[in-house]
């Protein structure tokens, strides 16, 4: 996907903190012991802190591209689909669409 908008370039240092703890609950969530950024010295955070550009786009404009495996070589694309089709019901949608883009909709 390609986006296209207005950027804004955020520097506050409290923006920037709740963000990383934010994305650090998202990614650590799924884990026995997940971390938190309270886990390390607030000294250290502060300090990366310092080496991030907090960015805010408005988009404006979104341009998507298909991209199932249709470049790939036909016994690719089959693994594909047949590894998704694997998987159960989760992915027909995603068979569907590397079957169709991928010109194997007839095997």
């Amino acid at each position: 996907v390609q986006v296209r908008g207005a950027v804004r370039v955020i520097e506050d240092q409290d923006w920037l903190a709740r963000q990383i703890s934010d994305l650090t609950v998202t990614q650590e969530a799924a884990r026995k012991a997940p971390w938190a950024v309270t886990d390390a010295p607030a000294s250290f955070i502060q300090s990366q802190i310092k080496g991030i550009v907090g960015l805010e786009i408005e988009i404006t404009d979104m341009q998507g591209k298909w991209k199932v495996s249709q470049n790939r070589p036909i016994a690719d694309r089959s693994g594909v689909a047949e590894g998704l089709e694997s998987e159960g019901s989760n992915s027909p949608d995603m068979v569907r669409l590397v079957r169709s883009y991928g010109g194997l909709d007839d095997r």
